[in-house]
C-alpha cells in the first residue's frame, strides 16, 4: 500500500556542485539496490510536463518501486530512486532488527522511562483497548542528537547529527512502514496499522533524518485541516511570489488548464505547511484529486514542493491506477510483466482497494455526488492569506524545531550493516518516530493529546470533545497519560461515527493500493 504523498524530491540547483551531488546521489542510490530493474519517466502520462520519475525493483522475495519528481529529470530519477532505498532498506531492515516481547509495565521497570516510548503517546486509535500490561513486540530506535561541528562536504558549516547510544523500545507497528514488513517473530499484539510517514533517504544519516523530519511536521500539521476536514484557506500568490522554478511549474499547469489553489493546512511551531490542489476540465475523479504537500521552515521551498508534488501526482496517480494500456505506452517492454506478476490484491487493505475501484467504476450519478463533496471540501474557498504574510525561517533545522517544542526524534537506522564506508557518502535509510505528533486520524481514527486540542480549539466538537462521555454510540475514548488527561481537563473523546462520515465515499483521499492493483482487480490486461 502506498500512501498519496509518498514521493521524494531532491533540493536542484543549477550550480555544478549540485549536478554533482544529484550524480553522486544516484549512484549511491543505484549501488545500494541490486536487482534495479526500470527507471524510467512517467511524466507523458499527464499534460503538465513536470519531470516524474517511477522505479522498480526485485529483491529477495520482494519486489516494489518508487515515484520521484522535480524540476529536472535528473531531480525526478534521484527522487525515485530514493524512495525505493526507503521502502527496500525497511523491508530488508525488518527481517534482521531485534525484537522484545512484553508489555510497556514490563520494559519501564526494566529499562526505565527513558528506555522504552510510552504508547498513549505516539497516537492510537480511539477506543483502542491499550493497557499498560498488553503484552507488545519491540525493537530498538535511538534518540537523534544535533551536534554542533561542521561537515566536510558543506564549508558553510552544516549541523550534524549523531544517535544516542541508548536504545528506545518502540511498539513494531510505529516502526514498521507497511503490513508486510511484519511476521512471525513480531507476536505482540497488534496496536495499529503501520504506515510509511516518517521515512527519510539520503547519503547522510542528517539528510535522511530530515527528510523523515520533514515529513513528520508535514502530515502532523494538516491531518486536521485538509481534503475531507478542508477550511478553504487559500494562498495568495503575488507574482513575485516563489522562486523561477515554482513559477515555471504553476506556469505549466496553468496552460494545461489546471485550475490550481495553494492552500495553508497550519503553521504550527512557526513552519508553513502547504497543499495544493486543481484540476483541469476533463480530469477523471482519481487524477482530479491529486494533492501536494510539504512543510518546510523555509516558505518558498515548501511552495515549491507543494507545487512540484502536486503536478507529478497527476501523472503518478494515472500510473498506479490508470489503464494498463496508457501504462505499456510509456513504460520499458518488460516492466508491466513483471510488475503484474508480483500484484496480489488480497495483500491489500480490503476497504482501501474496494474504494478506489468503486471510483474507477463510478457512473454519472455517482460521480456527481463525489464531486459535490469535493467542491464543498478540496475545492472550497472561504478566505485567504498572504503569501508574503507566512512566518519562514531558511536557515532553520527541522530537528532543532522538534527539540524546541519539546519533541524529541527517534530514528531507527535502516541502512544495511556494513554498506557504508567511512560513515557517509552511501545510500541511508531511516524511519523516524516523534512522540507527540499524530498522524491518520482520518483514515485509522489515531489521535492523541495534540489533535483532540486542534479539533476542539476549531470548533469541532462534533467530532472530539473533553469531559464526560458524550451520548451517542460512536464515540470512543482517547488514549491519553494520567498528564494529557489533567492538561485537556478531563479525559477526551472521539465520535469514530462522525469521522466516518465526514470522509464517507472519499477513502480514496487518504488511502490508495498498491500500483496496477485497482486495474487488475478490474480484469484488465495490457
Amino acid at each position: 500500500m502506498v500512501c498519496s504523498t509518498g514521493c521524494m524530491m531532491h533540493r536542484s540547483s543549477t550550480s555544478p556542485s549540485a549536478g554533482e551531488a544529484l550524480t553522486a546521489a544516484a549512484e549511491a542510490y543505484e549501488a545500494a539496490l541490486p536487482g534495479l530493474r526500470a527507471q524510467f519517466a512517467i511524466d507523458g502520462l499527464d499534460r503538465t510536463g513536470v519531470p516524474t520519475w517511477a522505479t522498480w525493483w526485485r529483491g529477495p522475495g520482494v519486489a516494489l518501486g518508487g515515484v520521484g519528481y522535480g524540476p529536472s529529470a535528473a531531480q525526478a530519477r534521484v527522487g525515485a530512486l530514493g524512495e525505493t532505498v526507503e521502502s527496500a532498506f525497511s523491508l530488508l531492515a525488518f527481517r534482521r532488527l531485534e525484537r522484545t516481547t512484553a508489555s510497556y509495565s514490563e520494559l519501564r521497570r526494566r529499562h526505565g522511562a527513558a528506555g522504552v516510548a510510552d504508547p498513549r503517546t505516539l497516537g492510537l486509535p480511539a477506543g483502542s483497548p491499550y493497557s499498560e500490561d498488553m503484552v507488545l513486540t519491540w525493537v530498538p530506535m535511538r534518540r537523534a542528537l544535533a551536534t554542533r561541528g561542521t561537515d566536510d562536504r558543506d564549508p558553510r558549516g552544516a549541523p550534524t547529527l549523531e544517535l544516542d547510544g541508548q536504545a528506545v523500545l518502540v511498539p513494531v507497528d510505529l516502526v514498521a512502514s507497511s503490513p508486510s514488513e511484519l511476521g512471525e517473530r513480531d507476536t505482540g499484539e497488534r496496536l495499529l496499522m503501520p504506515v510509511a510517514n516518517g521515512m527519510g533517504a539520503g547519503t547522510s544519516l542528517r539528510q535522511a533524518v530530515v527528510h523523515g523530519v520533514l515529513e513528520i511536521l508535514q502530515r502532523d500539521g494538516n491531518g486536521l485541516t485538509f481534503r475531507a476536514l478542508d477550511r478553504g484557506a487559500v494562498i495568495e500568490l503575488g507574482p513575485d511570489d516563489g522562486d523561477a522554478e515554482t513559477r515555471r511549474a504553476l506556469g505549466a499547469l496553468r496552460a494545461a488548464g489546471v485550475d490550481v489553489m495553494v492552500k495553508i493546512a497550519s503553521i504550527d511551531r512557526g513552519v508553513p505547511d502547504l497543499y495544493v490542489v486543481g484540476h483541469a476540465p476533463g480530469d477523471d475523479l482519481v487524477v482530479a484529486t491529486a494533492c501536494g504537500e510539504a512543510a518546510h521552515p523555509d516558505r518558498d521551498v515548501a511552495l515549491r514542493k507543494a507545487v512540484l508534488e502536486f503536478a507529478s501526482a497527476r501523472a503518478r496517480k494515472a500510473f498506479m491506477h490508470g489503464p494498463l494500456a496508457a501504462v505499456r505506452g510509456i513504460a520499458p517492454q518488460d516492466y508491466l510483466d513483471d510488475a503484474l506478476a508480483v500484484v496480489d490484491p488480497a495483500a491489500e487493505e480490503a476497504r482501501v482497494l474496494d474504494a478506489t475501484v468503486g471510483w474507477l467504476t463510478a457512473g454519472t450519478e455517482q460521480q456527481a455526488a463525489v464531486w459535490t463533496r469535493l467542491d464543498a471540501t478540496v475545492f472550497s474557498r472561504r478566505s485567504t492569506v498572504r503569501f508574503g504574510d507566512l512566518p519562514t525561517s531558511p536557515t532553520a533545522d527541522p530537528s532543532a524545531i522538534m527539540a524546541e517544542h519539546g519533541l524529541e526524534v527517534l530514528v531507527a537506522d535502516l541502512t544495511p550493516p556494513g554498506s557504508i564506508e567511512g560513515g557517509e557518502g552511501g545510500a541511508r535509510a531511516v524511519k523516524v518516530v516523534v512522540p507527540g505528533t499524530e498522524v491518520e486520524t482520518v483514515a485509522y481514527g489515531r489521535i492523541g493529546e495534540a489533535g483532540v486540542r486542534r479539533l476542539t480549539g476549531g470548533g469541532r466538537d462534533d467530532l472530539a470533545r473533553v469531559g464526560r462521555r458524550p451520548e451517542g454510540d460512536g464515540w470512543r475514548e482517547v488514549v491519553l497519560t494520567a498528564d494529557a488527561v489533567q492538561r485537556l481537563g478531563g479525559p477526551a473523546w472521539l465520535d469514530r461515527d462522525a469521522v466516518d462520515a465526514v470522509a464517507a465515499g472519499l477513502l480514496p483521499l487518504y488511502r490508495e493500493p498498491g500500483r496496477h492493483t485497482a486495474r487488475l482487480v478490474l480484469g484488465e490486461r495490457p
